[in-house]
């Protein structure tokens, strides 16, 4: 087999170039927003030598998915550790009071968007209880979410969103897989599409954000309403399966990512509306010996035989870089519409290599990733070191 090339991968010139770039602009909108409180400062500038050390390591190497996927997992681990003690300091505890629920207090969740977007048109309010100007209002999340759309398309699935990186966390667990998906039935990819359509006009006509109240896995590390009743408690049972079966499970033992590639309804409503990005992700078909070794380790099956045969991957695909990683011909690369795929690695000389698709798309993707995960993980490196210091995790 001939040496794998590395389709992503930059001179050390235009590594340390856009590194110090990324590092400049990260150092601006993290440590910044940051002046006034030293100890929050301080955390972002360990997190930003973080941010700095995968950049560097990504445009260098060109393993694009091996480094996102470790600055994607510490993004979810950030979260969590940071959004579950803050309703525990605010609240007490992770539930979601009726009190909060009539003076809409409740942070409005990027998964809801489609569900409260008819609603909201046909009816003129909201069926979340949200408010519309908050911090983590209604206007906020629908600005985020189309900036992400923009920026990002379906990249948003595993550059941005801290849900997805929670099942890419317990995908990487495990050195080797133990369930095979050699024999995946790919039919069960269409399952998202087909529940983000029911969910829709589920919600419609109940005017209630239905998957929040019955599905969504991530209830389980966010907030959930006190269970109270036999039916309350049914639903409990079924977001913690849920949330145990394809966020947890399935992905430590099929090192896939279950839940956002064969579940998530907001995931199939962003691969359609994410249509408006200009990157995809191509398949040079003068390379490619059809080995099908994307296929087997798509993240997301987002690849298919079919597909790798026309040359592009599904419409599914949330451009984490793994098939690019893996293949061993370097067939498969980031794309802009219209502009021809690159015949080798070298990209051109230095400007060359800069205004590459793939190098803008990268570096678009992790810094908007880096500035949206920045205060999840300074928080949880702050909390971190309260518990080794004062032995508690709170910060109040």
């Amino acid at each position: 087999m001939p040496e794998k090339t590395l389709i992503n991968s930059h001179s050390r010139k235009t590594s340390v170039f856009l590194t110090a770039l990324m590092a400049f602009l990260l150092a601006f909108l993290i440590l910044g927003g940051n002046r006034d409180n030293p100890r929050m400062m301080a955390a972002g500038a360990v997190y930003l030598v973080f941010l700095t050390v995968i950049t560097y390591l990504i445009f260098r190497t060109g393993m694009v998915g091996k480094y996102r996927s470790i600055f994607f997992a510490t993004y979810a681990v950030g979260f969590s550790l940071s959004f579950i003690p803050m309703l525990i300091e605010t609240r007490g505890s992770m539930f979601l009071s009726g009190e909060e629920i009539l003076s809409l207090s409740a942070p409005l969740c990027h998964l809801t968007l489609p569900m409260i977007a008819i609603p909201a048109v046909v009816y003129g309010f909201l069926i979340f209880p949200t408010k519309l100007f908050s911090e983590m209002g209604f206007f906020p999340m629908l600005y985020l979410w189309l900036g992400a759309t923009l920026f990002l398309g379906r990249g948003w699935c595993s550059w941005g969103c801290f849900y997805g990186g929670v099942d890419e966390f317990f995908s990487k667990l495990l050195p080797k897989k133990i369930v095979s998906s050699k024999n995946f039935n790919y039919t069960l990819r269409f399952f998202p599409y087909a529940f983000l359509l029911v969910i829709v006009l589920w919600a419609f006509i109940a005017l209630e954000p239905v998957y929040c109240t019955w599905f969504c896995p991530f209830k389980a590390i966010t907030e959930f309403i006190k269970p109270t009743n036999w039916l309350m408690w049914v639903q409990t049972g079924i977001f913690v399966s849920i949330f145990l079966g394809l966020v947890v499970v399935l992905p430590l033992l099929m090192k896939r990512r279950t839940q956002c590639g064969l579940f998530c309804p907001f995931g199939a409503f962003q691969a359609v509306i994410g249509q408006v990005n200009p990157y995809r992700v191509k398949i040079d078909g003068e390379k490619c010996t059809k080995c099908n070794t994307c296929v087997q380790q798509c993240p997301t099956f987002s690849l298919t035989e079919e597909a790798v045969s026309k040359g592009k991957s599904c419409i599914s695909c949330t451009r984490c870089g793994k098939c690019m990683d893996v293949c061993p011909r370097g067939a498969i690369q980031y794309s802009l519409i219209g502009v021809p795929l690159r015949n080798s690695e070298k990209g051109g000389g230095f400007f060359g290599e800069v205004f590459r698709p793939d190098t803008l798309f990268i570096f678009g993707a992790l810094l908007f990733g880096g500035v949206l995960s920045s205060g999840m993980v300074s928080t949880s490196l702050l909390r971190i070191t309260n518990l080794a210091v004062n032995g508690s995790f709170l910060l109040k």
